[in-house]
C-alpha cells in the first residue's frame, strides 16, 4: 500500500513561512520596536512616580510644619480674638497650599501620560505603515 502525506502544506519550516508571507519577517521588527516602546514607557512611569512621590512627601513635610508654626503662635495669643485671627490666617494658607499641591500633582500625572505614551506614538505611526505597506505588496504579488 502506498504511504500518503496527510500533512496537506507540506514540511512547515521559517523559509516555507516566509515564502508563503514575505511580509511577515517586517513584523518580528515590529515585536522588537514594540518591546523597546513598552520599556521605554515603563521607565518614564518609575520616574513619574518617583517624582510624584517626592512631591506629595515635600507637601506633607510643608503641611506639618505649617500647623507645629500655627500651633506655637496660636499658644502665644493673648485674646480669644488673636487666637480667631492666627487659626482664620492658618485656615487660609492651609487651604491655598492645598490647591497649590493639588495643582503641583495635576501637573506632574499630566507629564507623567504624555511621557508613558510618547515612546508608543512613533512605534504606532512605523507600525501602521509597515503593515500597509506589506499589505500592499503582498495584494500585488
Amino acid at each position: 500500500m502506498a504511504k500518503t502525506d496527510t500533512n496537506m502544506f507540506g514540511a512547515f519550516t521559517p523559509e516555507t513561512f516566509v515564502k508563503a508571507f514575505p511580509f511577515a519577517t517586517q513584523f518580528g521588527d515590529m515585536g522588537k520596536d514594540a518591546m523597546t516602546a513598552g520599556t521605554e514607557s515603563a521607565k518614564a512611569s518609575v520616574k513619574s512616580l518617583q517624582d510624584a512621590s517626592a512631591a506629595m512627601m515635600r507637601q506633607a513635610q510643608d503641611r506639618v510644619s505649617m500647623t507645629v508654626e500655627t500651633g506655637k503662635t496660636l499658644a502665644g495669643a493673648k485674646t480669644v480674638e488673636e487666637a480667631m485671627e492666627i487659626q482664620s490666617a492658618y485656615v487660609r494658607s492651609a487651604f491655598k497650599a492645598h490647591l497649590d499641591g493639588l495643582s503641583e500633582l495635576a501637573g506632574i500625572y499630566s507629564t507623567a501620560m504624555k511621557d508613558c505614551m510618547e515612546p508608543f506614538a512613533g512605534y504606532t505611526k512605523e507600525m501602521m505603515a509597515e503593515t500597509k505597506k506589506a499589505t500592499t505588496k503582498a495584494k500585488a504579488s
